[in-house]
């Protein structure tokens, strides 16, 4: 989600354990963790109603390009039959 890779993570493992100190150190992680948990719930609920409510939308427009698929190929067709007769 942020793109953190393992040295990054690890550098600030270690730069909490020298600020924080070792007896608290697990305390605050629990802490971070609960809030990233929560944050990260947040952005999929946000996520799911966005593709909830596009949705509809999407397929709405989906049936419109396809109906104008089919009348441009209805034309075309129509074209073809015309200089058909022509020759």
């Amino acid at each position: 989600m942020f793109d953190i890779g393992f040295w990054e993570l690890f550098i600030i493992f270690l730069l909490l354990l020298f600020v924080v100190g070792p007896e608290r150190l697990p305390a605050i992680a629990g802490y971070f963790g609960k809030w990233f948990g929560k944050l990260q719930r947040y952005f999929f609920e946000v996520k799911d109603a966005i593709q909830r409510e596009t949705v509809e939308p999407t397929n709405e427009i989906n049936r419109l390009l396809d109906d104008q698929k089919s009348s441009m190929d209805r034309i075309e067709k129509e074209i073809e039959n015309k200089k058909k007769e022509e020759e």
